[in-house]
């Protein structure tokens, strides 16, 4: 059998693409599913590396991660697991759509400021152009600021553009330390921080599910 395919992907880098990957793959291992993690990223391999640390630092659940310079080499990997994980390159590239095409589910995040989600916006208007129904994908936000207004004006701009909402991520500090010492932003001990985290991995799975079922 098949696992489940979550593709997260960007038009570009530095938009909290790998911290949301982490910790979906977190959430989902907690709860008993096998999860694999597919770092597409050969340049920086962020993902790899995170969980290199995580591994020597003993922390469960333990989550398998390999770098793939070939989706179709990803989904070999497939039948192994009930969940993969693409982490996709950051920058969209000609693996965005295949990695779009084998997914069932595809999570596009991004910053706040119009600079980073006009880029994804474009990105996800382009992938419903190429056959990718728009009901399998949604946004999420990452490094959330304080300001409420700055929040309130990127969630409206997603939803004028027609895509689903999903949740963020908040820019803390507590969350950059857990990701340099290999956890994942809903592993933070601040229980208000997890819960707004542990809010937008429900919300995706609830999606997720939703679409298919």
């Amino acid at each position: 059998m098949n696992a489940n395919i979550i593709g997260v992907v960007s038009q570009k880098g530095g938009v909290g693409k790998s911290a949301l990957v982490r910790a979906l793959a977190v959430e989902y291992a907690r709860n008993d599913w096998s999860v694999k993690i597919a770092d597409m990223d050969l340049r920086q391999k962020t993902t790899t590396e995170w969980n290199c640390i995580r591994m020597e630092n003993e922390f469960i659940p333990a989550i398998a991660v390999e770098p793939f310079s070939k989706v179709k080499d990803a989904l070999k990997h497939a039948p192994n697991y009930d969940l993969l994980i693409f982490d996709g390159f950051g920058g969209a590239n000609s693996q965005t759509l295949e990695i779009c095409q084998a997914s069932d589910f595809i999570i596009l995040p991004s910053c706040v400021s119009r600079d980073d989600l006009s880029p994804q916006i474009k990105l996800a208007h382009e992938l419903v152009k190429k056959g990718i129904d728009k009901k399998r994908m949604c946004f999420t936000l990452s490094r959330v600021p304080n300001s409420e207004s700055e929040k309130e004006a990127a969630i409206e701009y997603i939803k004028e553009a027609g895509y689903y909402y999903a949740g963020m991520i908040q820019e803390r500090t507590s969350i950059s330390q857990c990701q340099d010492n290999g956890q994942a932003a809903n592993e933070t001990r601040y229980p208000k921080i997890k819960e707004v985290v542990d809010n937008l991995i429900q919300n995706i799975g609830d999606q997720f599910e939703k679409v298919t079922s």
